[in-house]
């Protein structure tokens, strides 16, 4: 099962509290792909953005907001979006990112 299926409902499932928890430092402050730094102050609520599971091909892997896996796990972060972030998800602030 996805995190993204659990945003609603991690607290009743201990295997996903941490997942749905503080970012490791790491990612604090990282920057997303497309170059905005994270600041830990002014993010937003999953539920604020309709964070849910991607239905094509515009995914949080692809977003510039987007921050990829530091630490090996498969999840990442977002630069404006509190929390875990996995690259298969998407939320209205999607922003495509191009190289």
């Amino acid at each position: 099962m996805s995190l993204v299926g659990l945003a609603g409902c991690a607290s009743e499932d201990s295997k996903y509290e941490n997942l749905q928890g503080p970012v490791p430092d790491t990612y604090l402050t990282a920057s997303s792909q497309g170059g905005t730094g994270r600041s830990p102050d002014n993010l937003r609520s999953k539920s604020s953005v309709s964070y849910h599971d991607a239905q094509g091909a515009a995914t949080c892997e692809n977003c510039i907001h987007y921050i990829p896996d530091k630490n090996d796990d498969g999840l990442g972060a977002c630069s404006l979006v509190e929390g875990y972030i996995e690259p298969k998800a998407w939320c209205t602030i999607y922003a495509k990112h191009t190289e």
